[in-house]
């Protein structure tokens, strides 16, 4: 480059004077010239590439300020002398202009590290000799546009990938001829026809479509710029063999659209939606064997959705009420309610709603013939895995016989409580005579017997010499009858005691009571040479002075029925038992009992006799051989049962009895 000067010949030394001044002149000018043009300008002089000139441009570009003119170049930006060095030698040598686009460059500005991207155009500066000396060089910073295009290109890269790689199938096929411009993997996968299909015609690659309504559809597409759109398609048979014996999709056929508006191609958007089509078949399966079972069901059947909408009323519905499905579901089945209960239902449908918990109430509904019908209605509300409503199910069975015959029975029960009332003030009315009457007999019955024995005593005692062994025997036989008499009156107050009597039970040692009575029997015992051997016994809850009266029972007739060939021998134990299992006294699984057992070696009685033996006035022997009133063990059950307990006897004859008592723990 050279500055134009117009040549002329300078003959004087005058001339030459002029000729520098306006040479001057018109370098000023030029430089002010590259000062001030917008572009970036830079002149570097020789080897080291000084910098001779550079604007305000420039300066801006670099990152540096006036200080850097008059530097060599890659003394003062180090970091461009790998980059463009050679380039700038390169061009020294041969004087070969260097052009670049979008160069990237690092640099430091603003007292940072950057990169930014230019153009750079460099021009030789030759001197008169035709010889390079020195650059001019021009440059244009495009760092900006450079990074919205790369973030554009990425933009579009990672669109690209997405829809390479979506789950959705994806293409886009342009012209009359249907040629795939692009498809993504899993559309190529779907239709399965290999991965180099861009550029074909969708009729070479699957010609069997050709006979299908797809070509017309797609040519509409493209012809009308109205999409298409397709719910559960089945595609074509044997178009995807290979992979799924059948295929659904939804999918769209979305007109490709060219910058200028202009229609190209048709971009196919589709889900393969085979799994939930299947699935929902299933569920309309399921949902019409629900509705044939719910039919046939004699109870009515409804179903709702979450928000109380009904989506179903069993036959029996419709039957009952005269109403359609539609009429039903938008006359509302409220409406169909007995009004005094339709406020109730309400509040409890809302309950159930917050709560979860079924609704079931006893309500009326009216039938077609406008009479209301007693029902029991039960509404459940059903919720998915995660707990949130879906529906609900309304199960409302007629209940208007039991509804009547409830009532019959209400007024029955209320007819009898009147009669057991009246009952019950009779039975205290007789209770009451019956402690007069046990007054009487333990004073008034017995003042004559004790007279008759008194008499009896003293005509044997006075006028014993004057009386036959007749008359003596006479006598004795009626002090002992008024005896036998005396002791079954107490026997008989003791029992009906027992039934009065305050059941007051206390923790006991069954070891006290057992030899109080041990000590009662002192004489018999040492009479009859007896042992009783009391083993193990445990704690019990007890009436003390009545478990009293049954030791003192069991361990008289143990004695009375003794073997007279052998001392007898009493065995007394007791341990607590919980059953698991059916048990030979049909105690009551699990729970706790005390097993109280009382065995002795004496004359024993048939099996046959195991439980009349408890009953009252039941005699085993006659008087002559065993004094007794037959009471004494119909007392021992008695006061067993006031323990809400169980009493067993097994015996044989000559080998002795066993009684097995069970009471709570």
């Amino acid at each position: 480059m050279k500055i134009p000067l117009t040549p002329q010949k300078i003959n004087t030394k005058k001339e030459a004077s002029e000729f520098l001044t306006e040479e001057k002149k018109y370098l000023s000018l030029f430089h002010n010239l590259l000062i001030q043009t917008p572009v970036a300008i830079a002149i570097f002089r020789g080897s080291n590439y000084i910098v001779e000139l550079a604007n305000d441009n420039a300066l801006e570009i670099m990152g540096k300020d006036k200080g850097f003119i008059g530097k060599p170049l890659f003394l003062a930006m180090p970091e461009w002398e790998h980059p463009i060095k050679n380039t700038l030698d390169n061009l020294m040598q041969t004087g070969v202009p260097y052009k670049a686009k979008e160069i990237e460059l690092s640099l430091h500005r603003n007292g940072k590290a950057e990169t930014g991207w230019f153009n750079l155009d460099c021009q030789p500066i030759r001197d008169d000799d035709n010889t390079v000396s020195g650059i001019f060089a021009s440059v244009n910073e495009i760092t900006e546009q450079v990074l919205a295009r790369k973030k554009m290109e990425d933009s579009d890269k990672r669109y690209n990938m997405m829809l390479l790689n979506s789950t959705f199938s994806f293409a886009v096929i342009k012209g009359k001829d249907l040629v795939v411009d692009f498809a993504n993997n899993q559309i190529k996968e779907v239709w399965g026809r290999g991965n180099d299909i861009e550029g074909k015609s969708l009729f070479e690659i699957m010609p069997e479509i050709i006979d299908t309504p797809f070509p017309a559809l797609l040519e509409e597409v493209r012809a009308t710029g109205i999409p298409f759109h397709g719910v559960d398609v089945q595609s074509p048979n044997k178009l995807h063999g290979h992979l799924k014996e059948k295929y659904f999709f939804n999918f769209v056929f979305q007109p490709y659209l060219e910058a200028d508006q202009t229609i190209s191609g048709i971009t196919i958007i589709g889900n393969d939606v085979t799994e939930q089509v299947i699935a929902k078949r299933k569920i309309e399966e399921s949902e019409e064997r629900f509705r044939s079972l719910a039919d046939l069901m004699p109870a009515k059947i409804s179903i709702a959705d979450a928000a109380g909408n009904a989506t179903y009323f069993s036959k029996h519905w419709l039957t009952f009420s005269g109403y359609t499905f539609e009429e039903l579901r938008d006359f509302g089945y409220q409406k169909i309610m007995h009004p005094d209960e339709l406020e109730e239902f309400q509040k409890r449908f809302e309950h159930a709603a917050i709560t979860g918990i079924d609704l079931a109430m006893e309500m009326r509904f009216k039938n077609s013939d406008g009479d209301y019908i007693w029902h029991l209605n039960i509404v459940s509300p059903i919720k998915d895995k995660n707990g949130e409503f879906v529906m609900w199910v309304g199960v409302t069975t007629e209940m208007q016989h039991q509804k009547e015959q409830r009532e019959d029975l209400e007024q029955a029960v209320a007819e009898r409580t009147e009669e057991l009332s009246a009952a019950n003030e009779e039975l205290i009315k007789m209770n009451t005579e019956l402690e007069a009457f046990t007054y009487v007999s333990s004073h008034d019955l017995q003042e004559p017997l004790r007279k008759i024995r008194t008499i009896a005593g003293r005509i044997l005692e006075k006028e014993n010499q004057n009386l036959s062994d007749s008359g003596k025997n006479y006598l004795h036989l009626m002090q002992n009858a008024a005896e036998r008499m005396q002791t079954l009156i107490l026997d008989l107050l003791a029992f009906s005691r027992l039934s009065m009597a305050d059941r007051n039970f206390e923790t006991t040692d069954l070891n006290i009571i057992i030899e109080e009575v041990r000590n009662e029997f002192k004489d018999t015992i040492a009479e009859k040479n007896a042992v009783i051997e009391v083993k193990e016994i445990c704690e019990v809850k007890i009436i003390p002075f009545q478990f009293r009266q049954l030791m003192h029972n069991l361990i008289s007739n143990a004695l009375k029925f003794s073997n007279p060939k052998i001392p007898p021998h009493i065995k007394i134990s007791s341990v607590n038992i919980t059953y698991s299992q059916k048990n030979e006294a049909n105690l009551p699984l699990h729970k706790e009992y005390c097993h109280i057992s009382i065995s002795d070696n004496g004359i024993g009685f048939e099996k046959k006799f195991a439980e009349k033996i408890f009953d009252v006035f039941q005699k085993l022997h006659a008087k002559d051989e065993y004094a007794g009133t037959g009471i004494g063990l119909a007392i021992v059950k008695k006061i067993i049962e006031n323990h809400n307990g169980i009493i067993t006897a097994t015996s044989e004859l000559m080998k002795g009895t066993t009684f097995n008592i069970y009471i709570p723990a």
